[in-house]
């Protein structure tokens, strides 16, 4: 009987590092020079390309394009429904800049544009909770060297972070 119970809880266990983690990493890096905010989204192609050809209806094979070009549009319709910036309570306009590839990893590239010594950024960012459920979007959001980071998962994909150093 012992013996069993070492058996079951190995299997328990074992189940437990196979389940499956998502998450994507988001960086928002403020540029005092351009008053902009670069913004850069680090996806795993799989995950996205399941996504994409769920959402889109298509069967795409993101690994084997030689670029990203073909795909930007439906890139930039993605992340325009499921991802946003407001700055001092003020919703932003975020410009797809494009995408590319690095291996496993989709690159995801939007900036803001005109923004002056921001203090709160309130972040929407939901890529991939319609597909799945344990999905975490990690963002960094960088202002002068200070880096503050959300967590934004299902039922809690929009946060605000506060930089009082102005």
């Amino acid at each position: 009987m012992l013996y069993s119970n070492y058996i079951i809880g190995f299997f328990w266990m074992l189940s437990g590092m196979l389940h499956p983690f998502y998450v994507s990493i988001t960086d928002l890096v403020y540029k005092e020079d351009t008053k902009s905010v670069q913004i850069m989204h680090k996806v795993f192609v799989d995950d996205f390309e399941q996504t994409l050809n769920k959402h889109y209806k298509v069967n795409l094979d993101i690994l084997s394009m030689e670029s990203t070009k073909e795909i930007d549009e439906m890139v930039n319709d993605y992340f325009s429904k499921r991802f946003a910036v407001e700055i001092d309570g003020k919703e932003q306009e975020i410009v797809y800049i494009g995408s590319e590839l690095e291996e496993n990893v989709l690159w995801v590239y939007q900036e803001i544009y005109k923004v002056r010594k921001p203090k709160i950024f309130r972040i929407t960012n939901i890529v991939l909770f319609d597909e799945f459920d344990t999905q975490s979007n990690l963002v960094h959001t960088d202002l002068g060297g200070e880096i503050k980071t959300l967590r934004l998962t299902e039922g809690d994909g929009t946060q605000q972070v506060e930089f009082d150093f102005y």
